[in-house]
């Protein structure tokens, strides 16, 4: 049992190290060019970067693609050992978890809506703040934008 977590931790942590490599594969590239550049040799690329605007994101899927062939090998090994059913469970939930995790770091996460925040938000004019912005007098604190 403890050699079944250890592995399925190890590769959850493997699939979050190739989501990241992946994800600034773009940097590895510009790294691997300037090196040549260096030695005065054509700059040659490993893997293209596959690149999808997303929003105010732009989504590198390197890393998605680099998990995804690691978790093909290792269902192909398990299915040739002929031991796939509790271990091919585990590396799909560890994929899973790594994928949902990477996701979250990259877009983050949607912010809170809660009363207090709301609160905050919206600034209470007080009888002083209003004196200084209008000569009218103000009788009451009133909040600026009401909900």
């Amino acid at each position: 049992m403890i050699k079944r977590i250890v592995l399925t931790l190890l590769q959850f942590i493997v699939f979050i190290a190739l989501l990241a490599v992946g994800g600034n594969w773009d940097a590895v590239n510009l790294a691997l060019e300037m090196h040549a550049l260096q030695q005065h040799k054509p700059a040659r690329l490993l893997v293209p970067v596959i690149k999808y605007p997303m929003g105010s994101h732009i989504l590198i899927a390197n890393g998605l693609i680099f998990a995804t062939v690691l978790l093909v090998l290792i269902l192909l090994f398990l299915l040739l050992r002929k031991k796939l059913h509790p271990w091919a469970l585990l590396s799909l939930l560890a994929f899973a978890l790594a994928v949902c995790l990477g996701f979250a770091m990259k877009l983050g996460l949607p912010p809170a809506d809660s009363p207090e925040q709301t609160l905050l938000s919206t600034p209470l004019l007080t009888p002083e703040d209003a004196a200084l912005v209008d000569s009218t007098p103000v009788a009451k604190p009133r909040a600026i934008a009401s909900l």
